[in-house]
């Protein structure tokens, strides 16, 4: 699985935006963002499309790099 961080975050507030907008687009229950590291993880099943995480992550105000 490849690793996606969030850049822009400085706040749990942030964390929270960004998760919420993932879930959304993507369907998935189980979203957690690190805010120290930005890391992204999900539901040990799930198969997130890049295309919509990274649209998410735009339009929730923050942009997203893959590892």
């Amino acid at each position: 699985m490849k690793k996606y961080k969030v850049r822009g975050m400085q706040s749990p507030d942030c964390v929270a935006t960004v998760s919420q907008s993932i879930r959304t687009a993507t369907g998935e229950e189980q979203v957690n963002i690190n805010l120290a590291t930005g890391e992204i993880t999900y539901g040990p099943n799930a198969c997130v499309d890049p295309t919509i995480l990274r649209e998410a992550v735009e339009k929730a105000g923050y942009s997203l790099e893959e590892e």
